[in-house]
């Protein structure tokens, strides 16, 4: 009986303690069973040639856009990689000719007005600075899968072949420079080059300045 009276104190001192306990511990799960950002397959919808700019070689041609609209890259990827410090630009490769193209083959940089090439972040890096950016910290095993092969998909194939006629696209991410983090988005080059056993060749695309939109941070 004294132990029973004994509990029952501690249970009644002590309940509201275990209840925020409980609660804060369901918000916590609530909060790891997520994606840390939920992103859109790939093809729902396709990323808009509309403003892209195309170039044509004799084995392929290319097509190039700079996203800097923070509210379409917030609904397909949940985040904006503007505020991050990184500026997307989607690419196509389609391959005219009968033989396969090799992707290990393209080096692809991007360079200003001023002549200063803005580093190429990888997958990894992108998704990190990502992350970083906006305090992700908690998150579930399988949704961080989902997450980064739904982000790895929606990323330009820097490896293996492009058959005869299909065709590569895909997000790459450079890193915007500190010292034009505060400046107006100009006129931009994305230059593609091409190694292997037949000629180097250098494409440059312009992408041109366009209005910089931002967008507020996704909803959770």
């Amino acid at each position: 009986m004294a132990c029973g009276l004994h509990f029952g104190r501690e249970s009644a001192s002590g309940g509201w303690r275990w209840r925020l306990g409980a609660a804060l511990l369901g918000l916590l799960l609530a909060a790891c069973a997520r994606e840390p950002f939920r992103v859109r397959p790939k093809t729902d919808p396709p990323v808009s040639e509309t403003r892209a700019v195309a170039v044509a070689e004799t084995d392929y041609v290319l097509r190039a856009r700079a996203v800097w609209d923070g509210n379409e890259l917030v609904d397909r990827f949940d985040a904006n990689h503007l505020t991050a410090g990184m500026l997307p630009v989607y690419v196509w490769l389609d391959v005219r000719t009968a033989a396969p193209l090799d992707l290990n083959a393209f080096r692809f940089r991007l360079r200003d007005a001023a002549g200063q090439t803005w580093q190429l972040l990888s997958v990894r890096q992108s998704e990190k600075r990502l992350m970083k950016s906006y305090g992700i910290r908690a998150y579930s095993v399988d949704g961080y899968q989902t997450f980064r092969q739904r982000y790895t998909d929606s990323c330009f194939p820097t490896t293996g072949t492009v058959a005869a006629g299909e065709r590569a696209d895909g997000f790459l991410f450079f890193e915007i420079p500190r010292a034009r983090c505060d400046l107006p988005a100009g006129t931009l080059w994305l230059e593609v080059e091409r190694r292997g056993p037949s000629p180097r060749t250098v494409t440059r695309i312009e992408l041109p300045a366009a209005d910089v939109v931002t967008s507020s941070a996704p909803e959770e």
